[in-house]
């Protein structure tokens, strides 16, 4: 616990450190404010006549069509029930207004999804950068001169990291939806239940998740001792995992991005290859999904970043302890 407890110091005092926290916090006012701008209320001249434009636009017969195909097949529309259908494939106010209103349920997946990928990367930057720092300085071997059973020292420095990226990202999720919550307030806006809660568990989610994600990058920092490399592998794969995986042929489940939905948001959708029937046949077979669409689940995702994380935790472990410390 002392041992904790120092490296925790350490971490808070190291100043690139500071300045990555700040830069979350700076990020999460940013994209407060940039929403709250963003959807700031119309006139009501403008309101009235976006809502005749959708009456008008619902009495015709392309929209009656898409309506009924929706509602015999609401998963091809990316909706759960039919009774989902009228908000998703008709017109919507939205449409014909020169800026959107304030959804909660909308921002979840828009300035929210935004403000967590920020937050992941940049305490990803500050395991990396505090792990870096040690290596770089020299200072790596005074510290086992303290204590000189490694993989306390590893671990005691990996729950630092951990702590520090729960704490401020636990933090600036709540203060980020709590002040959403008070901005839709004030503008009478109500907020579904089932939407507050897929709020509550997303971010939970999230700060788990963003919490593992700093303990990789420090895991892969310590392994390979250079911060500049850890850059550099969370950039390429950022960039070319895409590519990578369409060359080899993987499935999209496979993709990072997918595995991280799947966790944030309890489970997504990627896209396979339908089964060569409904290629040689001109109708669906019965019984036979022939959209291509397939679900990838919480545990699904967890598990494909689980393996990943500890991969890197292991390898990182036994080298530190294996390997000389200069």
């Amino acid at each position: 616990m002392n041992l904790f407890l120092v490296e925790l110091t350490r971490l808070r005092f190291r100043r690139a450190v500071v300045v990555l926290v700040a830069a979350c916090v700076l990020a999460t006012v940013i994209v407060f404010g940039a929403t709250a701008w963003s959807t700031r209320p119309v006139s009501d001249a403008e309101l009235r006549q976006a809502q005749e434009q959708v009456e008008r636009d619902r009495d015709s017969r392309f929209f009656e069509r898409e309506l009924a195909r929706c509602e015999r097949n609401p998963e091809q529309f990316g909706v759960q029930e039919a009774t989902g259908c009228l908000d998703t494939v008709g017109p919507q106010v939205d449409w014909y207004l020169s800026r959107p209103a304030l959804r909660m349920g909308e921002a979840l997946h828009g300035p929210g999804l935004g403000l967590i990928t920020l937050l992941m990367a940049l305490l990803m930057l500050a395991g990396t950068t505090f792990a870096g720092a040690d290596w770089t300085s020299g200072s790596m071997s005074n510290q086992l001169l303290f204590e000189p059973r490694r993989h306390r020292v590893w671990l005691a420095k990996a729950a630092a990291v951990a702590a520090l990226a729960a704490v401020v990202s636990a933090a600036l999720l709540a203060s980020f939806w709590g002040a959403m919550g008070l901005l839709a307030s004030g503008r009478d806006i109500e907020t579904p239940p089932e939407v507050t809660d897929q709020i509550l568990a997303s971010s939970g989610r999230s700060v788990a998740l963003i919490a593992a994600a700093a303990v990789g990058a420090y895991a892969v920092t310590m392994l390979f001792r250079s911060t500049v490399f850890t850059l550099g592998a969370m950039f390429a794969i950022a960039i070319g995992a895409a590519a990578v995986i369409a060359v080899i042929g993987l499935s999209e489940a496979w993709l990072p991005n997918k595995n991280l939905g799947a966790v944030i948001w309890d489970g997504t959708r990627y896209y396979s290859e339908p089964p060569a029937a409904c290629l040689d046949s001109p109708r669906p077979p019965k019984g036979v999904d022939c959209s291509g669409l397939r679900r990838l689940s919480l545990w699904q995702g967890a598990r494909n970043l689980g393996v990943l994380l500890v991969v890197a935790v292991a390898a990182s472990l036994w080298s530190f302890r294996r390997r000389d410390v200069p």
